[in-house]
C-alpha cells in the first residue's frame, strides 16, 4: 500500500540505556515504515549517547545529533531545527516509552484519509517494569471549523467542571505537519520555566489547524518515570503550578474559546494542588508532620489560589473533587495531609 508520509519521530534522550533499543525497535518496525528516527542525545552520561551511534551505524533510518543538556523541551527543539527537507510530519516519542506496531500507520491512514493537519491519540500508562496501570482513550472524531474551536481546543487546557473530557497536555501520542511547525515557528519552551512544555506547543499548533482528528487508537505506551516530576520532591513545585497557570491564562487570551479554556485551567490548577499536596509527604520532602503540615497550610491560604477557588462553579464538580476544593478553601491542612498519607489525593 502506498505511503505519502515522510515522517520523522524525534525522540530526546537522556540516561535511559535501558528502555532505549524497545524504543527505536518499537519505532523501526512499525507496519508503516517511518522516512527518519531522530535521537536526540541530551548530554547523557550513561552511555545512552554511545548507544544512539551504535542504533544510527546499525540503520540508516536512525540519525544522532548529540547536544549539551538543556532538558526535554530544548531537545525536541533540537530535533525540529534538524528535521531533513524531504520531512512531511513529525511524531514525539520519549525513549523510556514504546509504540505498538499499528500505532503509527493508525494516524498516518487518518491524515492520508482526511486531510487533516494533526492527529490526536491515547495511551496506556505503565509501571517500571511495563505493567499496565490503567488506559487513556479519546473517540473517534473528525473536528473542524467552529467545532474545532470552541469543543476541542478547549480539552487540552483540561477537563469541564462536571465531566473528564481532557485531551492529554503531552505532546505524544500526536501527528504534526512540519509545514505548520515551520509557518508558526512552533517550538517548545523549557519544561524547567513552564511545567508543561508540551501544553504550549500543543495548543498554539492546534490553533493553526483547519482539521483535527482523534482517534481511539491506544498504541503509546507511557512508562512511569520513578525518578520523575511525581516522586522528586521540588520546593518551588506550588509556585510553579500558579506560573504555569497565568501563562496559559495569557497564551489562550482573545481565543474563540477563552472564556472555556479558562474554566477548564481552573480544575487542571486544582489537579496540580492535588500534586502539589502530595509531595509533600515524608516519604517524598523528607519534612516531618507538622512542617509538612505547615507547607499544605500556607499553599492552601495563598490569596491567588482562594480567588481562583471563589470564582469557580464548585457545585459543578463531582462528589470527590468538591470535597477536595473544600479543603482547600478551609486550609484544613491536617486533612489533606492525611488523604497525601493514605494516597487519597
Amino acid at each position: 500500500m502506498d505511503q505519502n508520509l515522510k515522517l520523522t519521530l524525534i525522540v530526546p534522550v537522556y540516561n535511559v540505556r535501558r528502555y532505549l533499543e524497545r524504543c527505536v525497535c518499537s519505532i523501526l518496525e512499525q507496519s508503516y515504515s517511518v522516512f527518519e528516527v531522530l535521537l536526540i542525545d541530551d548530554g547523557s552520561t550513561d552511555g545512552s549517547g554511545e548507544l544512539c551511534d551504535r542504533l544510527s551505524f546499525e540503520n540508516d533510518r536512525v540519525r544522532t545529533v548529540h547536544k549539551e543538556n538543556a532538558g526535554l523541551g530544548f531537545a525536541r527543539n533540537t530535533g525540529l531545527d534538524n528535521l531533513l527537507p524531504e520531512t512531511t510530519h513529525v511524531m514525539f516519542v520519549d525513549s523510556d516509552d514504546w509504540l505498538e506496531s499499528n500505532m503509527v500507520e493508525t494516524f498516518a491512514r487518518a491524515i492520508e484519509d482526511t486531510g487533516a493537519d494533526c492527529v490526536l491519540g491515547g495511551f496506556t500508562k505503565r509501571d517500571g517494569e511495563g505493567n499496565p496501570q490503567f488506559e487513556f482513550k479519546l473517540e473517534d472524531a473528525v473536528w473542524e471549523g467552529e467545532r474545532l474551536a470552541k469543543r476541542l481546543v478547549p480539552r487540552v487546557c483540561g477537563s469541564a467542571p462536571e465531566a473528564s473530557d481532557s485531551i492529554p497536555m503531552s505532546a505524544c501520542s500526536s501527528i504534526f505537519a512540519k509545514s505548520n511547525i515551520d509557518e508558526h515557528a512552533l517550538r517548545f519552551p523549557s519544561e524547567r520555566e513552564v511545567i508543561s512544555e508540551d501544553f504550549v506547543f500543543k495548543y498554539r499548533y492546534l490553533l493553526t489547524c483547519n482539521k483535527v482528528v482523534t482517534t481511539s487508537c491506544v498504541g503509546y505506551s507511557y512508562r512511569t518515570n520513578l525518578s520523575s516530576l511525581t516522586t522528586s520532591y521540588r520546593p518551588d513545585r506550588f509556585d510553579a503550578c500558579l506560573f504555569f497557570y497565568d501563562y496559559a491564562l495569557r497564551l489562550v487570551a482573545g481565543s474563540p474559546s477563552e472564556a472555556e479554556c479558562v474554566l477548564r485551567l481552573k480544575k487542571t490548577l486544582f489537579i496540580n494542588m492535588k500534586m502539589c499536596i502530595s509531595q509533600e509527604v515524608p516519604r517524598v520532602s523528607g519534612k516531618s508532620r507538622r512542617e509538612a503540615c505547615r507547607a499544605i497550610r500556607n499553599m492552601a491560604g495563598d490569596e491567588r489560589l482562594l480567588k481562583v477557588i471563589n470564582d469557580y462553579p464548585c457545585e459543578r464538580l463531582g462528589f470527590k473533587q468538591k470535597a477536595f476544593v473544600q479543603l482547600l478553601r478551609h486550609q484544613a491542612a491536617n486533612v489533606l495531609y492525611m488523604a497525601a498519607v493514605k494516597g487519597v489525593i
